[in-house]
């Protein structure tokens, strides 16, 4: 029998429909081999890859179920090395947004936190290097020495940004001294808001965070 590549053979075929923005063709190539995948960690970068593939095309449904499979087989494992727990949660919360989840969006992303907070506490060797979703907003993690079945994650969780950002504007002339002030006012305004039960001004406030990192 056949030994199937887990790392290295679909993915490139995916990239290639990614470069022609066909992001259907490369959600089947991806879900075609999902069940010849063995470990979890694989079948979560496959469906974390298509819940991102999801969100591009303005398909959020099933965008939040590739996220919500994703969190379900992450769940089974103890570490991933490369990459954060918290980048599918984030995911999901950008499509429960988009979806006017509010709620959902606002838990999602409260939990995103936590997680990323915990594999910091847990220092180890790999947590200077590892993706996560703070990484994926500013596209810092390109530059990391990664497994080619990344290469998918760096292409389609790609944040498309607005030709005219008045806060990507502002970002350049402030120190980074003010830019924590921001960040840190608009988390307290996202807490707040979220005790108070105003989900859709907590989920705001903290998305409008992440545009200062």
């Amino acid at each position: 029998m056949e030994k199937f590549d887990e790392s290295l053979s679909f993915y490139d075929e995916a990239i290639d429909f990614i470069g022609l923005d066909d992001y259907e063709g490369a959600i089947k190539s991806i879900k075609k081999n999902i069940d010849r995948l063995k470990s979890y960690d694989e079948k979560a970068l496959a469906y974390l890859n298509c819940g991102f593939l999801n969100d591009k095309m303005g398909d959020n449904l099933r965008a939040i179920d590739d996220f919500s499979k994703s969190i379900y087989f992450e769940a089974k494992i103890d570490i991933i090395n490369q990459r954060s727990k918290d980048i599918s949660f984030s995911g999901r919360s950008n499509s429960r947004y988009k979806n006017l989840d509010y709620q959902g969006a606002i838990e999602d992303k409260r939990t995103a936190r936590e997680i990323r907070l915990l594999e910091i506490a847990e220092t180890s060797e790999f947590n200077c290097t590892k993706i996560d979703y703070k990484k994926i907003l500013l596209g810092t993690f390109i530059k990391i020495d990664l497994e080619p079945k990344y290469n998918v994650l760096i292409k389609c969780s790609k944040i498309r940004k607005r030709k005219y950002d008045l806060i990507a504007d502002y970002k350049k002339v402030i120190t980074k001294k003010r830019k924590e002030e921001v960040i840190k006012k608009l988390e307290f305004l996202s807490e707040s808001k979220y005790k108070s039960g105003d989900y859709k001004g907590s989920i705001i406030a903290i998305r409008r965070a992440e545009k200062y990192y």
